[in-house]
């Protein structure tokens, strides 16, 4: 998993190095947004709710918070199960470089944070003499890549972005991911 993290570390800063020459500021359509989106992940289906900033310190470097809520929907997931509440609230900071073609903007950032969990529900078998009601939580770490497309038009445009977590192995990249769509907001 390290070599994962330093390879595509490694891929991001080549990219960065290498991506567009010339002046720092020509065509750089802004330099702080902040960007609210809705998202489900892959698997599961939860509802997520996020907003991500982005500062541009350079036109190949950004600073990146994304903060997240999301939302188990009880959905029969399993007929069993009462659910009464589950949701995870997510914050990570990371860095990322860009790649500006016309009016899109593809945004490649590493994100690191905390989340925190909260599940309780009820086990409603026949088969059992008595209900059984489980309640738990905790914070995690959370790390993984994630990739950001931007369709500029002015000071408002379209964003599109997956979020691909590398924590959990090869197990949790399809169960995590999340994708996201959102406006984003031009503020400086």
């Amino acid at each position: 998993m390290n070599k994962l993290i330093i390879t595509m570390t490694l891929t991001f800063l080549a990219i960065a190095s290498t991506a567009q020459t010339g002046s720092q500021k020509d065509n750089m359509p802004y330099s702080f947004t902040t960007e609210p989106a809705i998202g489900i992940k892959t698997m599961s289906m939860d509802v997520q709710l996020s907003n991500l900033l982005q500062y541009n310190l350079h036109r190949k470097i950004s600073l990146i918070a994304h903060t997240a809520i999301s939302f188990g929907l009880p959905l029969s997931r399993m007929s069993d199960i009462d659910q009464h509440y589950n949701y995870a609230i997510m914050q990570k900071f990371g860095i990322g470089t860009s790649l500006y073609i016309k009016h899109t903007i593809s945004t490649f950032s590493f994100l690191a944070g905390i989340k925190y969990y909260a599940f309780s529900g009820t086990l409603n078998n026949e088969h059992l003499p008595e209900h059984i009601t489980t309640t738990s939580n905790g914070t995690t770490s959370d790390y993984g890549f994630m990739y950001n497309l931007k369709m500029i038009r002015k000071k408002y445009f379209m964003s599109i972005r997956l979020y691909i977590p590398v924590k959990d192995g090869i197990a949790g990249l399809g169960e995590n991911s999340t994708i996201e769509i959102g406006i984003g907001i031009k503020l400086k």
